[in-house]
C-alpha cells in the first residue's frame, strides 16, 4: 500500500517520499481542473464565435432583402420609360406630346423611383430585332453607327456629345456579354416579371426584364459597375451589425453553382471583393488584394452564398483572433485565483507537513539526547553509591570526591529536568493564557548581581573571566522590565551553552577563555536596553543563528555529537525573554557568538554617572 510503512525510514527518506505524495496531489488537482478550464474556455469562444456567425447570418439575410427590394423598385419603372420620348396627353389641347423620359437625365445618382442605384452606369432597350437604344439618347445605335467614321462630329453640343458617348459606352458593355447575345439571338421569350441578373461582363452586374411593350416584346435594363453597388450594399449594413473588431468581407465568384449554367460556360472568373470593415469608421471601404493583412484570415467566421439571383457569389467573413470577451476576462481572472489557492494551499499543507516531520525529527533527536543526558549521570551515581555501599571506597578524601562527584551530577539532571518541566508550563501557558512569568522593573544594579551569582561558580571551575560593562548614557538606577526567576535562568542556560561549546572544541588559548556581558541603550529605540552576551568560543554559522532559537535544534548528528544537551536551552531562553516583552538575537562573532537581548526600560531622570566596569 501507499501509506504502509514497510520499514522504518530516516527524515530525508520520509520528506522524499512527502514530497512525491505533494507532487501526486498537485497533479490530481490541477490535471482535472485543466481539463474543465480548457473545455470551459474552449466552450466560451466557441459561444462568442457563435455570436459574430449570427450577426454574419443576419446580415447576409438583409443584404438578400435589400437586393430583393431593390429589384422591386426597379420593377416599377413604366415599360415605356425606356424610350428617349415618351407620349404625353394633354386633356386641354386634345393632343398628344412628346416628353423626354424620366429615365433621361445623365446623372446616375439622381433617385430612380424612391431611391438612387449604387453604381449606375445606364439603362438600355432591345428590341425583338437586336436594336439598340438608350433613355439618354433619342436615336437608336448599332454597331454600323458606332463604326461610321466622324460620327462624333455630328453632335451640336457638348450635353449631346455627353449623351451620344453614355449610350456607345453602355452598348460596348452590354456587346461583351455573351449571355444577352444569346437571349437576342434566340428571340425575347416571356419570363418572370422581376429583374433577372446577368454577371458575365467582369465588373458588372446587368440587370434585365423581358415586359410586352404594345404588340411586341423587348428586353429592358440597367448596368451597374460591381463594386460600387457592393460596397453600398455591405456598408449599410455593416455600420448596423456589432461587429466589435476590424472584419474581412471577401464577395467570391463561385464558380460551381448550377443555377446559371449559362454564366458558369461562358464567363471567366471574376476576381474576389474584399471589403473590410472597421467600428472606429462605422463603414467599409475596398481593399486591393496585396493591402490584406494576413492576420485577417486568421479566424474563420461565416461563409454563405447570397440569395438567388447572386447566388453564383458567396460571402466570406473573416477576422484576427478573437478578442477576450468580459465573460471570458472574468473566468480567467477567477481561473488564476483558483490556481494560485491551489498552489498556495497545496505549498503550505506541504511546509506544514515538513515542519511536522522535522518537529517529529527534532523530538526523536530530543528523545535520544535526554536519554544519554539522563544515563550517563544516573549510571555514574549509580556506580559511585555501589562502591561506597560495598565499604570498597577506604579513604576519606575519595569518598568525599564520591560525594561531590554526585551532587553536582544530581545538579546538572535536577537543572535538566527543571527546564523540561518550564519548557512545558511555557506552552501551557501559550495555550492558556495562565502567565507563568510576570516581569517588574529591576535596577540595571540588580541585574548585574543577578548575572554574577549565577555564573560565578560555573566560570570559576572553567576558568572563564566575566567582563561586565554598563556603558553611557546608560544609568545603573536604569530600571528594566524583567522577572527576576526567569532572568536568572535566561543567564545560567547561555553561560552554560557557552562554557560548553568552548570545552567541546579542545580551545587552549587562555585569552578567549572569557564571556563579555555589556549594557546598552538600544540604537533603535531609546526607551529600551541591549544586553549582549558575547563569548570567544566556536561560533556559529549565519545559518545556524537563524536556528538557534528553534526547539530541540542541535547542529550535527545526535548519534555522533560530543556535546551535552537536549536542544530546549537557547528555545527556552528565547520564551523566557518573549514573556518578559523583549526579543533576542544571534549574531556571528570572529572570534564566538554574540547573544543580543532587547528589553524594556523605564526612564530615568536622575543624571547619568560615567560608565562603570564590573569584573
Amino acid at each position: 500500500m501507499w501509506f504502509k510503512n514497510t520499514q522504518l525510514m530516516s527524515y530525508p527518506q520520509r520528506r522524499q517520499r512527502l514530497r512525491w505524495q505533494a507532487y501526486t496531489f498537485l497533479l490530481c488537482l490541477l490535471l482535472p481542473l485543466g481539463i474543465v478550464l480548457y473545455f470551459g474556455f474552449a466552450q466560451l469562444k466557441q459561444n462568442q464565435l457563435h455570436t459574430y456567425q449570427e450577426q454574419a447570418r443576419n446580415l447576409i439575410l438583409q443584404i438578400d432583402r435589400q437586393m430583393f427590394k431593390r429589384r422591386l423598385l426597379t420593377d416599377a419603372l413604366p415599360v415605356n420609360a425606356f424610350d428617349y420620348y415618351q407620349a404625353v396627353y394633354n386633356p386641354l389641347t386634345d393632343a398628344t406630346l412628346q416628353m423626354p423620359s424620366v429615365l433621361s437625365h445623365l446623372d446616375p445618382a439622381r433617385p430612380t423611383a424612391t431611391r438612387p442605384i449604387q453604381g449606375l452606369v445606364g439603362y438600355f432597350q432591345f428590341d425583338a430585332q437586336g436594336r439598340f437604344n438608350s433613355p439618354i439618347w433619342p436615336e437608336p445605335l448599332s454597331d454600323k453607327d458606332i463604326a461610321k467614321p466622324g460620327s462624333e462630329q455630328k453632335k451640336a453640343s457638348p450635353e449631346l456629345q455627353q449623351r451620344y458617348d453614355r449610350a456607345k459606352f453602355i452598348y460596348q458593355i452590354l456587346a461583351k456579354s455573351e449571355a444577352l447575345q444569346s437571349k437576342l439571338s434566340q428571340g425575347l421569350s416571356k419570363e418572370s416579371g422581376l429583374y433577372q441578373l446577368w454577371f458575365d461582363v467582369p465588373g458588372y452586374f446587368i440587370f434585365y426584364r423581358l415586359p410586352k411593350v404594345g404588340a411586341q416584346r423587348k428586353l429592358q435594363g440597367y448596368l451597374v459597375r460591381r463594386e460600387p453597388y457592393l460596397l453600398n450594399l455591405v456598408s449599410e449594413y455593416l455600420s448596423q451589425s456589432q461587429f466589435n473588431l476590424p472584419v474581412l468581407l471577401t464577395l467570391d465568384a463561385n464558380s460551381s453553382s448550377g443555377s446559371n449554367t449559362l454564366y458558369n460556360a461562358m464567363a471567366a472568373q471574376p476576381e474576389p471583393v474584399h471589403f473590410l470593415f472597421t467600428r472606429s469608421q462605422s463603414s467599409a471601404r475596398r481593399l486591393a488584394q496585396t493591402e490584406i493583412p494576413a492576420e485577417l484570415h486568421e479566424q474563420f467566421i461565416y461563409s454563405s452564398p447570397l440569395r438567388w439571383p447572386f447566388n453564383n457569389f458567396t460571402l466570406h467573413f473573416t477576422t484576427h483572433s478573437l478578442p477576450m470577451s468580459p465573460t471570458m476576462l472574468y473566468s480567467s481572472v477567477f481561473a488564476l485565483l483558483l490556481i494560485l489557492t491551489i498552489l498556495g494551499a497545496c505549498y503550505g499543507f506541504y511546509r506544514l507537513s515538513v515542519k511536522q516531520l522535522a518537529l517529529a525529527e527534532q523530538r526523536m533527536n530530543f528523545v535520544s539526547s535526554v536519554s544519554h543526558e539522563l544515563k550517563t549521570p544516573l549510571t555514574a551515581i549509580r556506580m559511585y553509591a555501589e562502591m561506597l555501599r560495598s565499604g570498597t571506597v577506604v579513604s576519606s578524601d575519595a569518598r568525599q570526591d564520591y560525594y561531590g562527584f554526585m551532587h553536582s551530577e544530581s545538579e546538572r539532571l535536577s537543572r535538566l529536568i527543571d527546564n523540561i518541566l518550564l519548557l512545558t508550563r511555557l506552552n501551557h501557558q501559550n495555550q492558556d493564557g495562565l502567565s507563568q512569568v510576570n516581569p517588574d522593573y529591576v535596577p540595571v544594579t540588580m541585574l548585574a548581581d543577578i548575572i554574577r551569582s549565577k555564573t560565578s561558580t560555573l566560570l570559576d571551575k572553567h576558568a572563564f573571566t566575566l567582563n561586565m560593562v554598563i556603558e553611557s548614557p546608560l544609568s545603573e538606577e536604569t530600571a528594566v522590565l524583567v522577572d527576576q526567576d526567569a532572568f536568572a535562568q535566561v543567564v545560567i542556560n547561555i553561560t552554560e551553552n557557552a562554557v560548553k561549546f568552548f570545552a567541546a572544541e579542545g580551545i587552549i588559548d587562555p585569552v578567549r577563555r572569557q564571556l563579555d556581558i555589556t549594557f546598552r541603550r538600544n540604537d533603535h529605540s531609546r526607551d529600551k536596553l541591549e544586553l549582549e552576551f558575547r563569548d570567544y568560543g566556536p561560533g556559529v554559522s549565519q545559518q545556524q543563528c537563524d536556528k538557534l532559537f528553534e526547539l530541540f535544534y542541535r547542529g550535527g548528528n545526535e548519534l555522533t555529537r560530543t556535546t551535552q544537551g537536549t536542544g530546549i536551552g537557547l528555545a527556552l531562553v528565547a520564551q523566557l525573554i518573549s514573556a518578559q516583552q523583549g526579543q533576542i538575537t544571534a549574531h556571528r562573532m570572529t572570534p564566538g557568538l554574540a547573544l543580543r537581548l532587547t528589553l524594556q526600560t523605564q526612564p530615568v531622570t536622575d543624571a547619568m554617572p560615567e560608565p562603570a566596569v564590573l569584573k
